[in-house]
């Protein structure tokens, strides 16, 4: 019965939409009828089909001399008088002449305000307001205190607008003191802040990492009834996540998206990068959805975000190919380095490396197809990022099988090949084959390409991971001094996992000596004698985000520790071990560790028959809690009667 009662209801959907469509065709004849057409002859039908295929002109929004002229233009205020035409003609501002340039600014200004006067020439406000605009686009905050200080000279009186342009031209410089100091001017000049103003010493405040008085500054802005804009959101939500304050980003973006503002491209960005520190790739995707729910276009720096978030989860190893594909076809945008340069960051983590040397292969192509003007041309970030996918890699039993078949078959194809570069077709099927490759493709790269500690770090981790050790003490002593690199934490992590494989003991303790050395002088960059609340919470940010970017958090110095405390067990050496912890856990602020992550240390002492140390060891841990079995199956001890 209520089969066909659905059937019904369908053949009734379909008998009104064909009604429609009968009603649509007649109207649209009707109308046609009544319409008088004039006839066309083949001449116009041709004109017509000539302007309708004809390419249109694609014309730049701004063209690439604009900040020139537009400094050019509000820079010289004075009439082009023939008298005086010699004087007002500024140089160019290509790299010649820039110079000289900067050095006319300042007397170009004082005689543009005389000859001005002169000749009766009457600036305006709105004038100074874009002169002053346009040296803070052009990030010159001096240039633009000094026509701030010119309106005096012409009896106006700054407006709001020029104070929020100057307030922005020390903001875009990182000065936040000026930036401070302009703000308090608006009392002097009878002036209330505006949205605008909140604006520009947020922006100073995130740029200078004080993140703490940015929020004290968007609080007294909600509390003066003005309403936060949409940028001054996403400048608070870009200062959280450098300062990896992740679940502060997210509860001023549900804020912002509730009450204030519908979220735009930038904020979406934003929180996909907010995804992506947290490897919550399903939110990202959501957020995804949501913006074409909103009608909002992806740029090409969604895609790479997206991308780099997939790229840290090796189960969405594929989906980050898919958006790679999406990026191209569906939008039209071309995959640049940052992005190639993320997607072998999912290799490393899936351990793929043959696909990791088809990206190198694409970007080597581009660099000889395009030379200079190639914009994949590999970098430090790429070959880091390509020796930890040497490091990641394991030779597999399909590897060996493709080993013996190899061994088979000639070797004279060379798939993944250029003019300048050759790599062999097939991947590496034996570690010191990998060491090898990878020892091949640092010599091969450019002189061009910057060493730095991170390059050195993931090339030292490629020999420590595929087990070769004849060259990881070489790399660790002698290359970072022949490049003038500087170790960071995350290099004598990885040395001093080499020391636990290998029980290395006296090795170790150099790492270890060397670590603490590079701690001192760390704590020595940042020590202060200042008084200033303001400096201090300064230099505070300075040290957090370079303890992020070198590895040497409170809890990653307690990881260290752990890993040296274990090194030093497997050699025998359970007091010093022990030691090495407790002076740990006495320095650092975090918890201690758990036993679990001990054991090392503990079954060593079971072997030693060092109670003592065991029971001290036991003592300083956190111990793990047992797990409660099901009381259903619990076993219970009874006595009959």
């Amino acid at each position: 019965m209520l089969k066909s009662r659905g059937l019904q209801e369908e053949r009734t959907k379909q008998v009104i939409e064909e009604i429609k469509k009968l009603e649509s065709e007649l109207e649209s004849k009707t109308k046609q009828r009544a319409t008088p057409f004039e006839k066309i002859d083949e001449q116009d039908v041709a004109s017509i089909y000539k302007e309708l295929s004809a390419p249109t002109p694609v014309k730049p929004k701004i063209s690439a001399d604009y900040l020139a002229k537009l400094r050019i233009k509000f820079l010289d205020t004075r009439h082009l008088e023939e008298q005086h035409s010699a004087v007002a003609q500024l140089p160019s501002s290509d790299a010649a002449t820039e110079k000289s340039s900067d050095s006319l600014i300042a007397d170009t200004t004082t005689t543009a305000a005389t000859d001005a006067s002169s000749n009766g020439f009457n600036l305006s406000v709105q004038d100074f307001e874009q002169l002053i605009y346009a040296n803070a686009l052009a990030k010159r905050p001096l240039e633009a205190e000094k026509a701030f200080d010119l309106m005096a000279t012409y009896n106006i009186v700054p407006s709001l607008k020029a104070v929020n342009h100057l307030m922005d031209a020390y903001a875009n410089t990182n000065n936040v003191e000026q930036t401070i100091a302009t703000f308090k001017r608006l009392d002097d000049l009878n002036l209330k802040p505006d949205v605008f103003t909140y604006g520009a010493l947020v922006k100073a405040f995130v740029i200078h990492k004080r993140l703490d008085d940015a929020f004290v500054v968007f609080e007294k802005m909600k509390n003066s009834s003005i309403i936060p804009s949409q940028p001054i959101f996403s400048s608070l939500i870009s200062g959280c996540l450098k300062a990896n304050k992740v679940e502060k980003a997210w509860e001023l973006f549900d804020s912002m998206r509730l009450s204030y503002h519908q979220p735009d491209e930038v904020s979406y960005t934003l929180m996909l990068h907010a995804c992506a520190k947290k490897g919550e790739v399903e939110r990202a995707l959501n957020l995804f959805e949501d913006m074409a729910g909103y009608q909002l276009h992806p740029t090409d720096v969604t895609f790479n975000v997206l991308i780099n978030a997939c790229a840290k989860r090796p189960d969405y190893y594929n989906e980050a190919f898919s958006l790679l594909e999406q990026m191209q076809t569906s939008y039209g945008f071309q995959p640049d380095k940052i992005t190639y340069n993320t997607l072998l960051t999912a290799c490393s983590r899936k351990k793929d490396l043959k696909q990791a040397r088809h990206i190198l292969q694409t970007m080597w192509q581009d660099v000889e197809i395009n030379g200079s003007n190639s914009l994949l041309k590999p970098d430090s970030t790429t070959y880091t990022n390509l020796f930890w996918c040497y490091a990641s890699y394991h030779i597999t039993a399909s590897g060996n099988q493709q080993r013996r078949q190899s061994d088979l078959e000639p070797t004279t194809t060379m798939a993944l090949s250029t003019e300048r570069h050759l790599l062999p077709a097939n991947v590496p099927n034996k570690r010191s084959s990998v060491v090898q490759e990878a020892e091949w493709l640092f010599k091969l790269m450019d002189k061009d390409v910057k060493v730095t500690s991170a390059l050195l770090t993931s090339f030292l981790t490629v020999h420590i991971s595929q087990k070769p050790t004849t060259r990881c003490v070489d790399i660790y002593t002698n290359l970072f001094d022949q490049y003038g690199v500087e170790k960071d934490a995350f290099t004598f992590k990885h040395m001093l996992q080499y020391c636990y494989n290998t029980k290395n003991k006296a090795l170790a303790w150099k790492v270890w000596e060397d670590y603490q050395d590079f701690l001192e002088s760390r704590n020595k960059r940042f020590e202060t004698s200042t008084s200033s609340e303001i400096e201090k919470k300064t230099i505070e940010a300075e040290k957090n985000a370079l303890a992020i970017k070198e590895g040497w958090r409170d809890f990653q110095q307690q990881n260290l520790a752990v890993l040296m405390a274990n090194t030093l067990a497997r050699s025998n050496d359970t007091k010093n071990a022990l030691g090495v912890l407790t002076s740990e856990i006495r320095r650092s602020s975090v918890l201690a560790p758990h036993l679990r992550e001990m054991m090392p240390v503990y079954n060593k002492c079971i072997q030693l028959e060092d109670e003592q140390t065991k029971k001290e060891l036991v003592r300083i841990c956190i111990k793990d809690q047992k797990r409660t079995g099901n009381s259903k199956y619990k076993r219970v001890n009874r006595t009959d009667d």
